[in-house]
């Protein structure tokens, strides 16, 4: 039985060694540029030729001449070396992060009202990155990261356990917060102090796509009361369940942060309930186990600085006392 010689690997010095022989014009020449023995570059020589199962060089005289294999080596070796300082090159501006990608998918609610500033300030300190952001819902989300064609991922999560969105992610939950009945000005139920969830679930609801994360969550707080709510409209658009609530379709349960501008203005009316509260959770998910490049491991640190004086502001803040004004934000569709 013959048996077939694995190739060795094939070390970059040595090769560097062969070619300063090359166009130095031999062995002592090179050793002396090279700042090493003689005998030093003899050893490198013969150690490439051992791991290239290949002879480089003939002696005629005094003279060292290629062989057909060393003329190959010569000639293939530049594009091989060049090939390697370049992806040093590129690797050390990595690490640096004067080049790379970054590349995250939210749902829009993230990309409206949370993150812009943080978008903002990585894409000034950073604008040698590559940053790309798709909109989607959370599902989507979800699948993105998965599929790995996204570094990063902003969803809700369709439950108080984050186990909810797969094993295969690994949760960070970053925000709760509540979602909030409105409907056209002058309905009975924005005139009334307080309304119990039955009387609401009664009314002709517009809420969020069935399968959403959001929808989950919101049949999950009907579902612990024993109600069905009387949905009549579903959309994934909060923009258009705001204006089908606006014009008198039904009473649509939104993020409270989406509906500041059109309550203040009293475009819409709150419908406030007494004891039941919606809310929902924004997460970050990553691919568990996947190795982060140098720009997401930043875009997470900035992030984090961010939200730990968003979290603490808002401890310091009374939610009772919250007044629903504010800038005015595009919808969203988890």
């Amino acid at each position: 039985m013959i048996g077939i010689r694995r190739p060795l690997p094939i070390d970059l010095e040595l090769i560097r060694t062969f070619r300063s022989v090359v166009h130095l014009g031999g062995m002592r020449r090179a050793s002396q540029t090279l700042h090493v023995t003689q005998p030093a570059v003899s050893a490198r020589i013969r150690e490439l030729e051992r791991r290239l199962d290949a002879q480089l060089f003939e002696r005629v005289g005094r003279s060292l001449h290629l062989t057909e294999a060393g003329r190959l080596l010569l000639d293939e070796s530049a594009t091989l070396l060049d090939a390697a300082d370049a992806l040093q090159q590129h690797l050390a501006q990595l690490r640096g992060l004067e080049r790379g990608t970054l590349r995250l998918a939210t749902i829009d609610a993230v990309s409206i009202y949370l993150l812009p500033n943080v978008y903002l300030e990585f894409m000034r300190t950073y604008p040698q990155i590559d940053f790309r952001v798709q909109v989607v819902d959370s599902q989507h989300v979800a699948r993105a990261v998965r599929d790995l064609d996204a570094d990063l991922g902003f969803l809700a999560l369709p439950g108080p356990r984050s186990s909810a969105v797969g094993t295969e992610l690994e949760v960070e939950p970053l925000y709760s917060e509540r979602l909030i009945a409105v409907a056209r000005p002058g309905h009975a139920l924005t005139r009334a102090r307080r309304v119990d969830l039955a009387t609401l679930a009664a009314e002709p609801l517009v809420l969020y796509a069935r399968g959403s994360n959001t929808r989950a969550a919101l049949d999950a707080v009907f579902g612990a009361y024993g109600i069905t709510p009387n949905v009549v409209m579903e959309t994934g658009s909060p923009e258009a369940m705001k204006r089908l609530a606006e014009v008198g379709m039904g009473i649509a349960i939104l993020p409270e942060e989406l509906l500041r501008t059109e309550v203040r203005s009293g475009r819409l009316g709150r419908v406030r309930l007494a004891g039941a509260q919606f809310e929902r959770t924004l997460a970050l998910v990553r691919r568990r186990g996947r190795l982060l490049g140098p720009a997401v491991l930043r875009f997470q640190d900035l992030l984090h600085r961010r939200w730990g004086r968003r979290r603490q502001t808002k401890k310091n803040r009374d939610p009772s006392t919250t007044d629903p004004g504010a800038e005015s934000s595009p919808g969203e569709k988890t």
